[in-house]
């Protein structure tokens, strides 16, 4: 995390790496419209910096500076920009040039300005303004040694530039009350970036308990989608506590493998494990790619649902041809079972489910229940009735459109444990 980016040799945390760049982001609109207006505001008021901008060797030697800081910064914002977008490691060590170039460029300023001026009058606002801004962005880099780093170099460099100001023009007046003020002024400086690394301290603890609670939900929804699938996991990690159903429209799939337990008998557990990898692996991904979930993977099949756990307006379309693609894989399978190539039952059907989180505190599943999940379950084992392998509703029937051309009418069937006889039609 954040708080262990301490050494110079480690890498930026990608987050932080973001936040650098937004900084240096910052600093260059601030650039651009100080270029802007530093030149309007002068032609509006002459006497803005007296003679200053009127004398051409000052504004050749500015326009060197500034140009040298703007590529500089512009350089770091791309170099940055490429490591993030490339996910791709940056040391911690650019922050050093960074901080000096920052840093440098208001002392430059300052100097030229008081040197050509012949006067002190720009370190009363103008120099304090340049180190204020920077000192607080400093706060963005998140490190309390990096922001007491930027409030050293605004206190020399102000400080530097005062008293190298005070012998050049050599004023009238108390010299030494003079340098006591600018003292003074320096060491409000070096307190600013103390300050400054005290919030960005603050700052950091808060992005890294975000940071956590990110990692710490990512490893969940991995794990648990190892056993479940990811919008499932998702659902119970954002819903850990509700108890409460909801009804939703999807279409749900029942899906089994023909003769697999007694293939089993005759298999070894590790020939066993293997074959069912073997069948389950391509027919996930067709799930998954047909954005459809499975609950449940039942040793010799599993349940499946599309539009569930996330809205859906054709998931009737989807798990149709998720189930065409099933029959097909399966059809082109090698494994025997018995002497007959493997086959398989599919059920599919649509209609009002309930959705919740099913258990108590000790175990609890993201399941769908209802009387169109018993359906499609009655429907699936319909299959040995017909001899097919795939099976869907008339309910699906009716949303398919143009896609109903490969439907066989198998005519109202009466299935267990439902009143109502339900119409079932073979997908050839």
């Amino acid at each position: 995390m954040l708080g262990a980016q301490h050494k110079l040799h480690e890498s930026l945390h990608l987050e932080f790496l973001k936040i650098e760049r937004k900084r240096v982001g910052v600093i260059l609109i601030l650039f651009l419209i100080s270029s802007w207006l530093i030149p309007v505001l002068h032609y509006i008021i002459p006497n803005l910096l007296r003679d200053s901008l009127n004398n051409k060797e000052f504004v050749y030697t500015m326009l060197v500076w500034w140009l040298i800081f703007f590529l500089f910064e512009v350089l770091v914002f791309i170099r940055m920009h490429w490591h993030i977008k490339n996910n791709r490691p940056l040391s911690k060590k650019v922050l050093i040039p960074n901080l000096l170039m920052e840093f440098a460029l208001p002392a430059i300023i300052l100097f030229n300005a008081v040197k050509y001026d012949n006067s002190l009058l720009v370190l009363e606002y103008d120099g304090l303004t340049f180190y204020f801004l920077l000192l607080m962005l400093s706060a963005m880099h998140l490190d309390f040694k990096i922001s007491l780093a930027a409030g050293i170099l605004a206190c020399l460099g102000y400080f530097g530039v005062s008293y190298w100001g005070i012998q050049f023009l050599k004023p009238v007046g108390d010299i030494e009350q003079m340098i006591e003020i600018y003292s003074m002024r320096s060491m409000g400086l070096l307190a600013a970036g103390i300050i400054a690394g005290v919030v960005a301290v603050e700052i950091r603890k808060r992005v890294n308990n975000l940071l956590k609670a990110k990692d710490t939900q990512i490893e969940m929804e991995s794990l648990l989608g190892q056993q479940l699938s990811i919008d499932v996991a998702r659902e119970l990690i954002l819903h850990p506590n509700d108890k409460v159903g909801q009804k939703i429209i999807g279409s749900i799939m029942f899906m089994d493998i023909r003769n697999f337990t007694s293939m089993a008998d005759f298999q070894s557990p590790e020939e066993t494990i293997a074959f069912q990898n073997a069948i389950f692996d391509p027919l996930i991904r067709i799930i998954e790619k047909n954005n459809g979930i499975i609950h449940q993977i039942l040793g010799d099949g599993f349940m499946a649902s599309f539009g569930v756990t996330t809205e859906n307006p054709d998931h009737v379309r989807d798990a149709y041809l998720a189930g065409i693609q099933i029959v097909e894989v399966i059809s082109h399978c090698r494994n025997v079972i018995d002497g007959k190539q493997t086959r398989v039952g599919i059920g599919l059907h649509c209609g009002e489910v309930i959705t919740g989180n099913i258990g108590n505190e000790i175990r609890k599943q993201f399941s769908i229940a209802g009387k169109n999940v018993i359906i499609a379950s009655r429907i699936e084992q319909l299959n040995k009735q017909f001899d097919s392998q795939f099976l869907v509703s008339k309910a699906v029937a009716t949303q398919l459109n143009g896609n109903q051309n490969n439907l066989l009418d198998l005519g109202m069937v009466k299935v267990k444990g439902i009143d109502e006889k339900i119409g079932i039609l073979q997908v050839l």
